[in-house]
Parts: C-alpha cells; sequence; structure tokens
C-alpha cells in the first residue's frame, strides 16, 4: 500500500489526471484479481494439502516397514485428524499476529477481559487453618460465560472443525477429484438444513434443480475406479457439518447484527461492533477455537502413531521414498494451513464486492479448476463416465445456485410490495377517516383486498 501511495504521489505530480485513471482501472480490475486469487489459493491449498498428505503416509509407510510402528492405529497413515489440527494452528497463528499487531480488533475482547477479571477475583481463603484455592468469589450474574456471544462462536468452531477434518479425512483416502465430486452435493445438504432450521420451503422448481446434482455424482462415483465408501462417507459428513456451520453463521451473524443497531447513537461502538464481527473477524475465532477443539481428537485418534513416527525419524533422519524429507513435509503442511486461510479470507472479499449470482457462479467454476488441476498435477486417471457425471454434477450445482437467488430475490420482490401496500392502505383509511367518508365496507375491502395479497404471496 506504500508503494502505491507512493506511485499515486508521483504520478499526480508529474502527470495530472492519471491518478485518477490508475483509481479507475484498480477499481475495474479489483473483483477479477480477487477471484484470480481466490481460484489461485484453492489450487493451492488442495494440491499442497495433497502432496503434505501423501509425504506422511510415506514416512508413516517406511516406519512401519521397518517395524518401528507395530499397532497401527487410526483410518489412514497420512494422519489426516493430525494434518487438518496442524492446519488450524498455522491459521490461528496468522489470526493471533493480526490482533497483537493491531491490524483488526480482538473478537470476544469484552468477554475474554471479564474472564480476566473473574480469575483476579478468585481469593485464597483460610479454612481450618489452611489455604485452598478452589473456593472461588464469582458472581453468576455478571460471569463471562453467561455472554452468549462466545458461545455462537464455538457452536460455529464444532461445526467447522469436523466439516474441514471430514474433508481432510476424504482427500487422504482419495484423490482431489474424487474428493470434490462428492462435495459438489454441499447445496443438497444445505436445502435440507435450511429447512429443518428456518422451515424454509422453497419453490418446488429450485429443488428439482438439485435433481441432476445428485444424478451426477452418484453417475460419476459409480464410475470411479479408485471408489471407496471411507472416502464417500467422510465427503458426505462434510457436506452435512459446512451445511449446518453456514446456517449456524447465519443465526450468529443476524444476531449480531440486530445487538450492533442498538448503538446507533455511538458512533465508535458501531463501529468497533461492526468490524469486531465482521465475517473476517469471526472466521479467525472459529479457527482459533477449531484448533483447540481437533487437538484431542488427533491426540486420540493418531496420538500413539505419531508418536512412533516422531521418535523413527528423530533416530533414523529418514526420508521417504520420493526423495522428500521431513524439513518438506513440514514445509507443505505449513503452506496447505496458510493456503486454507488466505483462501476463506479472499472468499469474504468476493462475497462483499459482488452479487451473490456471481458468487454462485464463481463457486461453481472454482470447483472446476481444482478438479481439473488435481487431474493435470497428479496424473489421475478419469473415465468417460466420471467425467460426464462430474459434469452433469456441477452443471446441476451452478442451475440450483441460480434458481434459489432467483427464488430469493422473488420473495424479497414480494415482501417488498406487502409491505408498500400496506403503507398505502393505511394512508388511504387515514384520508378516509379526515375526509368524514370511512365506512365499514371501505374497511372490509381493505381487509380482503390485503387478505388477497397475502394469500398471493404465501
Amino acid at each position: 500500500m506504500a508503494l502505491y501511495r507512493k506511485l499515486i504521489e508521483y504520478l499526480n505530480r508529474n502527470y495530472p489526471g492519471s491518478p485518477r485513471k490508475l483509481n479507475s482501472i484498480m477499481r475495474q480490475c479489483r473483483v477479477p484479481l480477487y477471484f484470480a486469487l481466490w481460484y489461485l489459493l484453492n489450487i493451492l491449498y488442495n494440491i499442497t494439502n495433497k502432496w503434505a498428505l501423501e509425504g506422511v503416509r510415506g514416512l508413516v509407510d517406511t516406519a512401519i516397514l521397518n517395524g518401528r510402528i507395530h499397532n497401527k492405529a487410526g483410518v489412514s497413515s497420512s494422519l489426516p485428524l493430525t494434518m487438518g489440527c496442524l492446519q488450524f494452528a498455522v491459521g490461528s497463528i496468522y489470526a493471533c499476529v493480526l490482533w497483537l499487531c493491531g491490524w483488526r480488533p480482538l473478537p470476544h475482547a469484552g468477554e475474554l477481559r471479564a474472564a480476566i477479571d473473574q480469575m483476579r477475583r478468585c481469593k485464597w481463603r483460610a479454612v481450618d487453618g489452611h489455604s485452598y484455592s478452589s473456593v472461588l468469589n464469582i458472581n453468576t450474574e455478571d460471569s463471562a460465560v453467561s455472554n452468549p456471544k462466545l458461545s455462537d462462536t464455538s457452536h460455529i468452531a464444532i461445526y467447522h472443525t469436523l466439516g474441514q477434518l471430514c474433508t481432510v479425512l476424504s482427500l487422504s483416502l482419495n484423490s482431489i477429484g474424487f474428493a470434490h465430486v462428492i462435495k459438489a452435493m454441499e447445496p443438497f445438504f444445505s436445502a435440507i438444513a435450511s429447512r429443518v432450521y428456518f422451515g424454509k420451503r422453497m419453490d418446488i422448481r429450485v429443488y428439482l434443480a438439485l435433481i441432476p446434482v445428485v444424478g451426477g455424482v452418484i453417475l460419476a462415483v459409480a464410475g470411479s475406479d479408485e471408489f471407496s465408501w471411507l472416502a464417500f462417507w467422510f465427503g458426505m459428513g462434510s457436506n452435512v457439518f459446512f451445511a449446518i456451520r453456514a446456517v449456524v453463521s447465519k443465526i450468529a451473524m443476524s444476531s449480531s447484527s440486530s445487538e450492533c443497531s442498538h448503538f446507533t447513537n455511538d458512533t465508535h461502538m458501531t463501529t468497533q461492533s461492526a468490524t469486531q464481527i465482521s465475517p473476517c473477524n469471526l472466521f479467525a475465532a472459529v479457527t482459533c477455537i477449531s484448533f483447540a477443539f481437533s487437538i484431542p481428537l488427533a491426540v486420540i485418534f493418531e496420538g500413539r502413531i505419531l508418536m512412533d513416527t516422531i521418535k523413527y525419524v528423530a533416530a533414523a533422519e529418514a526420508d521417504i521414498g520420493n526423495g522428500q524429507d521431513k524439513m518438506t513435509i513440514l514445509w507443505y503442511i505449513s503452506c496447505s494451513g496458510l493456503f486454507h486461510y488466505l483462501n476463506n479470507e479472499v472468499m469474504y472479499q468476493v462475497l462483499d464486492k459482488v452479487h451473490p449470482i456471481t458468487l454462485a457462479v464463481g463457486n461453481t467454476l472454482k470447483r472446476v479448476f481444482i478438479i481439473v488441476a488435481g487431474v493435470v498435477v497428479f496424473s489421475t486417471p478419469v473415465s468417460w463416465q466420471t467425467a460426464i457425471g462430474s459434469t452433469i454434477g456441477i452443471t446441476g450445482v451452478l442451475v440450483y445456485s441460480l434458481m434459489k437467488q432467483w427464488y430469493d430475490s422473488d420473495q424479497r420482490e414480494r415482501k417488498d410490495h406487502l409491505n408498500s401496500d400496506g403503507d398505502n392502505d393505511e394512508i388511504l383509511v387515514t384520508e378516509l377517516v379526515e375526509s368524514g367518508s370511512y365506512d365499514a365496507a371501505s374497511d372490509q375491502h381493505l381487509i380482503s383486498r390485503k387478505y388477497i395479497i397475502t394469500d398471493q404471496s404465501s
């Protein structure tokens, strides 16, 4: 940014009018650049993540062959749960750097301060001549735990943790293309989650658009030579958890927005609250909590084999079969964690700049680029049946996204029309009363008119 400002100052001094043209060009190129960066980070995450998984698998398999690991545990020798935990750790470090440097406000700062104050109120009390620290002086009315904001974020983090770990598990058991064909069914589960949580019933044409999605995925999976039931079910689990995460996030963001509206008379408070609850900052907080949630899962399911592998590497300084050493694997893990976090950061920037329909189309094309990149980089064989099924499924996702946006837009227009018509009816009643011509007949006419509009919108 400093270099950009210096360039603007130089152009302003030597070429009057150039900064205005440059700013106009930058504004026009901003959205395409965001999309290109979003696609690039997605592709880099999937490739580096797959490289890291394959590297860990080679290292663990070598340790097993050398007799250093006797009791193989876990779903995959790639240690996907540990991999997901480390990726959360990298994202958490990135988020903490932003907070510590003051580039972003710390979310839930009030709750954290309240928790620290509660810890300071803990007093040592003498009981029968002995001191105990287990007696706490805590006022339950102002306890930080009672604040729902942190609990909402933790609720989101639970589904985010499970969804991301299921994604890494699916990627560890099969190819990138197979995993993303399965993940193309996420809109199907999003529709179910919206129906269950919000009671939202969409037009039948929107639901019919899901048929090619399901059919295409079934066709692609049936024609795959590398089909794995474990990879399939973990991919489906990822769809379920991410669909629920989206619904829970929407509820949390809506409640936060309504709370921020109470501070309209205080500009600083409004700005601070809105900044702290921004989607990017919410994702940062969710990532940190997800890291804490993923640690016990990785330790329970993969702790023993991880420790045996670390001891083997430390003792033998082993290289894996394809010549990559342990530092290369650590580099892939670190890069995959950073790319995963930055990918979501850029996605929120794109969401802020474009219409939801544009984002839906872009998200569909993103999955195409990821599948193609996976096939090219890893030379994954693709049958004609899998290719046709993938094309049908991803095209169905695009059609469903467009139909859903059309339905939501149509519902908003009907709601606005109903509200504006209701306002006109109130004005008409006021005019009739003031003119002395208000009677039951006109009132009945308004009631029946409003009933007809309401019936059409349901």
